[in-house]
């Protein structure tokens, strides 16, 4: 037989765990255990804590008070339209014919169109 092929009797097989690619492989299999570690406990503390929650506008908006308006003696509302921001009223009264234009945010009058009510 040939020489190359024959292992001393006295040798002992080499431990794997003795390797410095085991040690390397175990190193990073530990390293990476950790950062999973450490991400999940920031996961579960950002959720309990809120984290990506949206936060609360800048500007909220106030509350409306209602606007009460009394129309003058003798005027009655033939129609009503609205528009963004708003309200449109066509008024009669004995003499005139009215069109008021009017805010929706605070009621005030924004334009008043006058005419003649038509002779019945």
């Amino acid at each position: 037989m040939s020489e190359l092929s024959e292992v001393p009797a006295t040798e002992s097989p080499v431990d794997p765990k003795s390797t410095a690619t085991y040690r390397l492989g175990l190193a990073a299999v530990i390293g990476l255990a950790v950062v999973i570690v450490v991400v999940l406990g920031v996961m579960v503390y950002g959720i309990s804590a809120g984290w990506g929650h949206r936060a609360p506008a800048a500007v909220t908006p106030q509350a409306k008070k209602p606007v009460s308006m009394t129309l003058a003696p003798g005027f009655r509302i033939l129609s009503s339209d609205t528009q963004p921001g708003r309200l449109i009223l066509r008024v009669r009264s004995a003499t005139d014919d009215e069109v008021w234009v009017l805010s929706t945010d605070d009621g005030s009058v924004v334009a008043r169109i006058h005419g003649e009510a038509p002779k019945e």
